[in-house]
């Protein structure tokens, strides 16, 4: 049309505009900008709604349906559903098979309300009955041993205080096992390097969405300490970044040696039926890769990192753990290490008791801080000569990795002593606070019969599909481990299982 009102007829391709007189060519003119004027007053109306939508939607989506169904107030604890109960009950330490119980307002009376024990029979009783008739079939079980508890491991004695939907463990007899296994795992944090006063400083920052990271030692490049090409950065440190020491070792990425990564050695919870992890919360974001929690089993006793072969489980420096109670107990942190053939701080032995024994500390073992002290607080401690003795020569590999790896796993469910309580000073408080995190470490061994020893023992699954009947080949006398199909790198007699 602007064409046509130009005199410019020789550019026009529409026969439609061609054909129209020059009164019909002003009218259509008219029409059209009346009608983009009104697309761009909704255009700019729609923007303003959504700009309006975008937090709600964002809210939506981080909350999901809580934030769909907020307007509904929850009952408290103790309120008895009109119609009953729905319970979904699970057998103790597993996570599927769910059952589905439904039990009345009837059978939740009682002729004494300040009386619970007849209505926590009631319940037991029907549970009881109704697991009968499901595949956990209860008919041999005694009913009298029957126990529930809830996700916590709590054990639940009062009906009042189940909630409709409600998730109960069953278990006949025996303690609660949690549908979730713990497994040592890596967690990998990206880390800058803040310039302070001409002093270089390093603090876990926060990943980019949108970077693709991939695992592996095509994609990576372990140093032995921060890298000296990354230039330090002289903005504000955020209050919420944890530091992180200068002389542990780092993951470079090849492609952009901007991108640092440092790893830390974790518990994670893993459900048997998913590869999703859980663990505590953190408050930078960090990476999972599928493979941080498989590991790699050499014949010389090192422990490899499936994600990044370079590197290896190795012991950090000493700390001292504080228990609720207010028992000390020593040891030492987990870290990531460059691996290095001739360092005994990098090996590590496996024991006829499911205990993982430090080559260069035989005195202390892998150690399940969560399980052993429940709440702990964690304090590093310095000791002068120490480090010095872990300084290792770089020796180059002459074998294949191929050729010293034993197995894989999906988890790892004259030498000095360690300095006495005496000879160790702290370090200054919050001069490393990634310490205040461990849930696992080497601690000193704890007697057989201790009853926190369980926080000790360990076991191998085998990850993978090429070799799936691995386990068979363990020695281990345990029906549990055979079910779960459990394995472990040594004989009976203490000697490497060739075979496994």
């Amino acid at each position: 049309l602007n064409l046509a009102l130009h005199e410019q007829k020789e550019k026009i391709t529409e026969k439609v505009i061609l054909s129209m007189t020059a009164k019909e060519h002003h009218k259509a003119q008219e029409e059209v900008s009346r009608l983009i004027d009104e697309l761009q007053t909704a255009i700019k109306s729609n923007r303003g709604h959504l700009s309006k939508l975008g937090p709600q939607l964002q809210a939506e989506q981080e909350q999901f349906s809580s934030y769909v169904y907020q307007h509904i107030k929850s009952l408290p604890a103790n309120t008895l559903i009109p119609g009953g109960l729905q319970l979904k009950i699970f057998e103790s330490g597993k996570g599927t098979g769910e059952i589905s119980v439904c039990i009345s307002k009837k059978d939740l009376e009682s002729n004494s309300p300040t009386q619970t024990g007849d209505m926590m029979e009631k319940l037991l009783l029907q549970i009881h009955q109704r697991l009968k008739e499901s595949p956990m079939n209860s008919s041999g079980l005694s009913f009298s041993s029957i126990r529930l508890f809830n996700e916590h491991g709590q054990e639940i004695k009062n009906p009042l205080v189940l909630k409709n939907e409600q998730k109960i463990w069953v278990s006949y007899g025996k303690a609660y096992r949690s549908p979730l296994t713990p497994v040592l795992s890596l967690t990998f944090d990206q880390v800058t390097a803040f310039d302070r006063d001409g002093i270089t400083v390093v603090y876990k920052t926060f990943l980019d969405p949108n970077a693709v990271l991939l695992p592996g030692c095509d994609n990576w490049e372990v140093c032995e300490r921060f890298p000296i090409n990354i230039n330090g950065t002289s903005q504000q440190i955020p209050d919420q970044f944890e530091k992180v020491d200068l002389e542990n070792h780092f993951l470079q990425n090849k492609v952009d040696p901007s991108i640092v990564l440092h790893a830390s050695v974790s518990i994670r919870k893993r459900s048997s039926t998913s590869r999703e992890v859980s663990s505590g919360g953190q408050t930078v974001p960090s990476i999972l890769w599928p493979a941080a929690s498989v590991w790699l089993i050499t014949k010389t006793g090192m422990i490899l990192s499936r994600v990044i072969t370079q590197g290896c489980l190795a012991i950090g420096h000493p700390i001292r753990v504080k228990a609720a109670e207010g028992t000390s107990l020593e040891g030492y942190k987990l870290i990531l290490q460059k691996r290095h053939k001739g360092d005994n701080s990098q090996k590590w032995v496996f024991g006829t008791d499911s205990c993982i024994y430090s080559k260069a500390y035989p005195q202390f073992v892998l150690t399940y801080l969560e399980e052993l002290t429940g709440q702990v607080d964690v304090t590093q401690t310095e000791y002068p000569i120490h480090h010095g003795a872990w300084t290792t020569t770089h020796q180059k590999h002459g074998s294949s990795l191929a050729e010293e790896v034993l197995q894989e796993s999906a988890s790892i469910p004259g030498l000095k002593q360690l300095p006495e309580p005496s000879d160790t000073h702290l370090m200054p408080e919050g001069s490393l606070g990634e310490t205040k995190q461990l849930t696992v470490a080497l601690v000193r061994k704890l007697e057989e019969k201790h009853p926190k020893a369980s926080a000790q023992r360990w076991a191998i699954k085998h990850e993978g599909t090429n070799k799936p009947g691995q386990w068979k080949h363990s020695k281990v006398e345990n029906p549990l481990w055979n079910k779960l199909t459990y394995m472990w790198p040594v004989l009976p007699s203490g000697q490497l299982n060739e075979v496994v």
